[in-house]
């Protein structure tokens, strides 16, 4: 499956993001006897689809295989799926390039309904981070989840979700996971994938006090995803991060 997922990133986007720990760190949250399917066709997956949470849900169609109805298919199964586990809408997030994309989500009753970006840059200094340890760990994404709750329109992410998105994945490292502290209690952490910034926070209550920032700096250039229903994309700008691509979620009302 992830053979056929990065031929078409690279076919879509024109380079390759998601790794097998990506893909089995979704997949570990999900019913996969129900929220999930594959399209086999000679021998060969050339398509699946994944309800990721109530109202998201991902599905990819070989480029080999398209144009024969897979993809409205798995439209199909993902909003029939989504209105099972009691969802109003479901919906992906589409790169901008894909104008084809969107443009058949359109004339299936699809409307855009946020904007997401991929930033990249560099912040200089040295950061006062250092690795959360283990009695750490569930305070840390207490933290994730407060911060994320605050957004509008989010439904909220269990712990199985968390730990599969983290600490549970197979190519996890202690160093990944960053913490600033307070009175020796974590109130910034930030997630690494290599270069990707997977997930950032700081605490409500210790905003505005450089932590974002302490949390970036010294790790060379870096990625990150943030969209618009945050707010955050101006801080990293601030920062110095630009804009390397654009993406927008595109749903439908069930």
């Amino acid at each position: 499956m992830l053979t056929m997922v990065n031929a078409c990133e690279l076919a879509d986007g024109g380079e390759v993001m998601l790794t097998e720990a990506d893909i089995v760190g979704n997949l570990a949250g999900a019913d996969r006897t129900r929220d999930a399917c594959v399209i086999v066709m000679g021998g060969r997956i050339v398509a699946w689809g994944l309800i990721w949470t109530k109202r998201k849900r991902w599905a990819d169609v070989h480029p080999d295989a398209r144009g024969r109805g897979i993809g409205t298919w798995l439209l199909r199964w993902a909003a029939w799926r989504s209105k099972q586990l009691g969802a109003d809408r479901t919906g992906q997030t589409i790169d901008d390039t894909r104008t084809d994309v969107a443009d058949w989500l359109a004339g299936h009753g699809y409307t855009p309904r946020y904007t997401s970006w991929v930033l990249s840059g560099t912040v200089p200094g040295a950061t006062s981070a250092t690795p959360a340890r283990p009695d750490e760990y569930e305070t840390v994404l207490d933290l994730f989840e407060e911060a994320f709750s605050e957004f509008s329109d989010r439904p909220p992410v269990d712990r199985a979700r968390w730990l599969a998105r983290t600490l549970h994945r197979r190519d996890f490292r202690a160093e990944d996971l960053v913490v600033i502290r307070e009175a020796g209690v974590p109130v910034a952490a930030s997630f690494f994938i290599g270069d990707w910034v997977d997930n950032i926070a700081v605490a409500a209550t210790h905003r505005r006090r450089g932590l974002g920032r302490d949390l970036l700096a010294g790790r060379g250039r870096v990625e990150l995803n943030t969209d618009s229903n945050t707010g955050a994309r101006g801080f990293y700008e601030r920062l110095g991060f630009t804009v390397d691509r654009s993406f927008t979620h595109w749903a439908v009302d069930l």
